[in-house]
């Protein structure tokens, strides 16, 4: 647990001359500012599997992803946010009782955003019930490390990161739920400012960027962000910018 795990020299050595480890470290991973939080974001890794979840946090650690903490469990995730604070939770979409990790993760860590690790492009059923759960990021099954550092670089800046399978599997459900409520015809009543933030949410602006844009506060970005979820009745941006593309 911890960043600065040790690491043998000869695993060091393979990592060194692994062309992914040197792709990593030589392309350039999200805007400069992203990029500076990613060198200091706080990550927890949750994955039932030990052996994935330590070659995780070691392959992060070596690309200069500091890993806060391991967990594997409900227990295991308590205790570690009662040690510690977390900015990033990696979420491996292969442990049991995933949602109900998740969620249990989102109260632990209020603060974290969580990215689903590994989640197959055909798990409609899996892709909704993350979304619904709080997840802010998305990293396919097929997904290489490089694309994964990509994710958190976005995440961790306060954007929502989902590959177009994921956007379209949440545009598709959330047209769906749009119809219905057009159907018993729903109002939505969104203040002037209100409308804004959310043109901006679609746009895939974080909070920082939408209080510079309308010269306002960051915690009065975050109030409105919260007002226009709870209206709209979802739980994440995306959900959010995906249902403003659906009933245009």
């Amino acid at each position: 647990m911890g960043s600065g795990r040790a690491v043998s020299p000869a695993l060091a050595g393979v990592l060194e001359q692994d062309p992914l480890q040197q792709r990593v470290l030589s392309q350039r991973v999200g805007s400069a500012a992203s990029r500076d939080m990613l060198a200091t974001a706080r990550v927890v890794i949750i994955d039932d599997i030990r052996l994935q979840r330590e070659a995780l946090a070691t392959i992060l650690d070596h690309v200069g992803v500091s890993t806060t903490a391991t967990a594997w469990d409900f227990a295991s995730v308590v205790d570690a946010a009662d040690k510690m604070a977390a900015d990033i939770v990696l979420l491996s979409m292969t442990a049991r009782q995933k949602i109900d990790l998740l969620r249990v993760a989102r109260e632990a860590f209020p603060q974290a955003k969580v990215i689903v690790v590994g989640i197959a492009e055909d798990d409609e059923e899996g892709i909704i019930a993350c979304a619904e759960a709080g997840a802010a990021g998305y990293h396919l099954r097929t997904d290489s490390l490089f694309e994964l550092l990509n994710v958190i670089s976005r995440v961790v800046v306060g954007e929502s990161a989902c590959p177009p399978v994921v956007s379209t599997t949440l545009l598709r459900h959330l047209t769906s739920i749009a119809t219905e409520r057009r159907t018993g015809s729903m109002k939505l009543d969104l203040t002037t400012r209100e409308m804004q933030i959310l043109r901006m949410l679609e746009m895939g602006l974080s909070n920082r960027d939408i209080a510079d844009r309308l010269c306002i506060s960051l915690h009065t970005v975050k109030n409105h962000v919260h007002a226009v979820l709870s209206k709209l009745g979802v739980n994440t941006r995306a959900e959010a910018a995906a249902l403003v593309r659906s009933i245009r």
